[in-house]
């Protein structure tokens, strides 16, 4: 994690969920997951994504920090379940802080788990197209947009999922897309993450798209 690319306030955070001020309530082990931990963040859509280990009480995060919190046996229960987030962290996440934890984790669980399924992040996918068909309707192109944006990940990550790919971070998933032949959905997950002021044209196209690969058949 580039220290240029995270504010003070955002610094000072993570040091002291790694224990670095009081110790007290640290994790047994802090991973950086998403973007960030591929180093493909997009500024400034990407939130910094922190998953801990260790099922004690974590302070609220600042900023762009997004805190996971997990217990090793709440990770192993939805790892074994297909959670493809949990598999994620394990396959890509970077330590923090407690490694050698994390290391027995991703190799006792990884050889085990499931494939993860499709169906769900479908699903997820048609219920951001919902919400950003709301937000649309009332003028508030700005949130549609970054629910359309969340509804293209879902939707790229169950297609991946599909043809037994797995999914990357956001920002590789258009190339991932377009290694399968899906150029349609690649090509409108790049144009949501571009940065540029609420473009409405661009929004009705990629809310077309979605309905017409999530939708259920009249």
């Amino acid at each position: 994690m580039s220290p240029l690319a995270v504010g003070l306030v955002e610094r000072k955070y993570l040091r002291r969920l790694l224990g670095a001020t009081d110790g007290v309530g640290v994790p047994d082990a802090v991973v950086l997951v998403g973007s960030w931990a591929r180093g493909t963040q997009v500024d400034p859509i990407s939130d910094i994504d922190v998953l801990a280990i260790g099922g004690v009480d974590i302070p609220s995060p600042v900023g762009r920090i997004q805190v996971i919190s997990r217990s090793a046996a709440q990770l192993r229960e939805l790892v074994m379940a297909g959670d493809d987030f949990s598999q994620w962290s394990l396959r890509f996440g970077r330590p923090l802080s407690g490694r050698r934890l994390w290391k027995d984790l991703r190799e006792k669980l990884l050889a085990a788990a499931p494939w993860p399924s499709g169906e769900s992040k479908l699903a997820l996918a048609k219920g951001r197209l919902k919400a950003a068909q709301e937000l649309l309707a009332i003028g508030d192109v700005e949130a549609a947009e970054e629910e359309a944006r969340y509804g293209l990940s879902h939707l790229a990550r169950g297609l991946l999922l599909e043809q037994q790919v797995f999914p990357l971070s956001r920002p590789e998933l258009p190339e991932q897309l377009a290694k399968i032949g899906e150029h349609e959905i690649a090509r409108a997950l790049n144009e949501s993450l571009r940065e540029g002021a609420p473009n409405r044209d661009r929004l009705e196209t990629a809310l077309s798209l979605l309905a017409s690969r999530v939708s259920d058949p009249s």
